[in-house]
């Protein structure tokens, strides 16, 4: 079973031009003007929409790698969001916490992971669950070091 870790967003400075990526670069043919500068990147500015309603969690587990999350990824997540059929999210399920996909067939909700072996969460009548929100962006690491 996957894990998480939750945490807050703390604006990592009161310069919002903080990062200085500032530059497009071409992933195929170079452009004559690829030496034009941007405006400063800020992530904060980038993936946080909300930030009162916007907190990180950190994956932990492989339960769902087919989606692209993995050990140590950061999700965003965002409480503000309705969960729409496919999106992934972070929830409660007496007591339990997942990062799950949230799948609508009509009336029935479904909590599934990657896993085969990790069986659906139908969610019915008796089940005490809460959804803590939408997962809008994932931060994955490429290699490490």
């Amino acid at each position: 079973m996957s894990s998480l870790k939750a945490f807050d967003i703390e604006k990592s400075s009161d310069d919002p031009d903080m990062l200085g990526l500032s530059r497009k670069i071409e992933t195929g043919f170079p452009s004559p003007a690829g030496d034009h500068l941007e405006k400063a990147l800020s992530l904060e500015e980038l993936i946080i929409h909300r930030p009162a309603a916007t907190f990180y969690v950190r994956a932990e587990g492989n339960g769902m790698n087919k989606s692209g999350i993995f050990d140590g990824d950061i999700l965003v997540i965002d409480r503000s969001v309705k969960p729409d059929d496919g999106n992934i999210v972070v929830a409660t399920v007496f007591e339990d916490v997942f990062i799950r996909r949230f799948i609508k067939r009509g009336n029935q909700i479904y909590l599934t992971s990657d896993d085969q072996s990790q069986p659906p969460v139908q969610i019915t009548r008796d089940t005490e669950w809460m959804i803590w929100g939408v997962a809008t962006y994932l931060i994955h690491r490429f290699r490490a070091g």
